[in-house]
């Protein structure tokens, strides 16, 4: 049964055979404030990929970009994927805690649930199974599960309202890393 795993905005946690290269920072506008990274996979033993309601969709490669955002005050993370500059992916960690760094770095406490956007901008809850796993084996409290369900409907509310303004700030704030 999985349960709480604390992970970085660079996750470390994941891909350690990779060659990679990582920035991040601070960033404050009018519609996030948190911790932004920038991970560009330049080698990975093998390209990585998953399978979605749409098909199997390749989210590791050689050139593919995760842009991560972790907000300061906030109950998810975001991981934008950009391929040549496309984003082709997005894929929201529901969080009970996000740490954020003066430099940007940060720490997020992910609660399990997820939101993806579908590649047609539609948003989906997924393991909805693994959170109500975790509650019935005594590994989060009602109150987290609470959090996590409410997170995840107003990400998911959110993403698909605003999906056109989103889009353009991820560009944006990609654009911070490549000036």
């Amino acid at each position: 049964m999985a349960g709480i795993v604390e992970k970085h905005l660079d996750r470390r946690e994941w891909y350690a055979d990779s060659q990679r290269a990582f920035a991040c920072r601070f960033h404050r506008d009018d519609c996030f404030a948190g911790g932004i990274g920038l991970i560009t996979f330049t080698g990975l033993k093998e390209p990585e990929t998953v399978e979605t309601p749409e098909g199997p969709l390749c989210i590791a490669d050689r050139g593919i970009q995760w842009l991560e955002l972790v907000p300061e005050n906030g109950h998810f993370a975001v991981t934008a994927m950009f391929r040549e500059g496309q984003l082709f992916q997005q894929y929201i960690d529901i969080t009970l805690r996000n740490r954020v760094a003066e430099n940007g770095d940060a720490v997020f406490d992910d609660l399990l649930l997820d939101v993806v956007i579908l590649r047609d901008g539609t948003p989906r809850i997924v393991d909805r199974e693994e959170l109500e796993e975790a509650l019935a084996g005594g590994i989060v409290t009602r109150e987290q599960y609470e959090l996590a369900l409410r997170t995840a409907e107003t990400v998911a509310e959110v993403f698909s309202r605003d999906r056109e303004t989103i889009e353009r700030k991820l560009q944006e704030y990609r654009e911070l890393f490549t000036m």
